[in-house]
């Protein structure tokens, strides 16, 4: 006879694969499945429900640094759109500044109609030739477009990071919720569970019916003895009728007379 022995771990993959040969692997493994499941059931179970109550009051405290560290990242986050719209504030009026300024020398220039050898244009106390006039404007619009397209990517990184902000302030509000709302599920299942406690301890409140009989039945028997005294004392009180005839002679006197009258009958 072979003996199997399972300290071995070769030993564990043969009976395995036994098993498997014998059911087949789709129930072998159906088993060990539902095994599992079994043993992971049992274990939950007899864990005490305090116990997982308090559990869950741990996990629900772990995420108060989680919403710290992401209200933390929100501020951040709205001081930055903070400096961004000021900075596109600031782009954007610089912008309609120089748009002003452009105009101007554009409408000097419609002023003249053609262009002339001896035309002269006059800003701010000095005199420039239209040439002059038509440079200046040229690299004013180049810088104009170029601000253009910079302020075009801090509006579209504003807007990005509004959205972020707005995301990030919405998820807050939520885990921040769902925080509350399990501190006060906890605390409503502990109230419950002390109550389920309660009424067990209740339900569980039994007496010894034998010793309670037996009581009651030295009880009676005590009543029985103390109603028998009673009636004794009462039988020797009251008695039965007054004895008003009784003899008082002396013994003597009695006896003589009993024997002489009994002497006389007898002669």
């Amino acid at each position: 006879m072979v003996k199997v022995t399972l300290e071995r771990p070769w030993t564990w993959v043969a009976a395995a694969a036994i098993v498997a040969t014998v059911l087949g692997a789709g129930t072998a493994l159906s088993y060990v499945r539902t095994a599992q499941r079994a043993v992971v059931k049992s274990l939950r179970d007899a864990v005490p429900i305090a116990f997982e109550l308090e559990r869950v009051a741990q996990l629900t405290r772990e995420l108060i640094p989680e919403i710290q560290a992401s209200q933390k990242v929100a501020a951040q986050l709205e001081v930055e759109v903070e400096y961004l719209e000021r900075e596109v504030k600031t782009m954007s009026d610089s912008q309609d500044e120089a748009k002003s300024q452009m105009q101007k020398l554009r409408a000097a220039l419609d002023q003249t109609g053609e262009s002339t050898p001896d035309e002269r244009h006059t800003f701010g106390n000095r005199t420039f030739t239209r040439a002059e006039v038509e440079q200046d404007l040229s690299r004013r619009l180049e810088r104009y477009e170029n601000a253009a397209v910079q302020l075009q990517a801090r509006e579209k990184l504003l807007a990005t990071r509004r959205q972020t902000f707005t995301a990030a302030v919405e998820k807050i509000r939520q885990y921040q919720r769902n925080h509350d709302a399990l501190v006060e599920k906890t605390e409503s299942l502990r109230g419950e569970l002390k109550l389920a406690e309660l009424a067990a301890d209740a339900h569980q409140i039994d007496f010894d019916h034998s010793k309670l009989q037996a009581a009651k039945t030295l009880a009676e028997e005590v009543e029985k003895r103390i109603r028998t005294v009673q009636k004794l004392v009462e039988g020797q009180t009251v008695g039965g009728d007054i004895p008003v005839d009784a003899d008082s002679r002396p013994v003597s006197r009695r006896f003589d007379d009993y024997f002489g009258q009994t002497a006389a009958a007898n002669k």
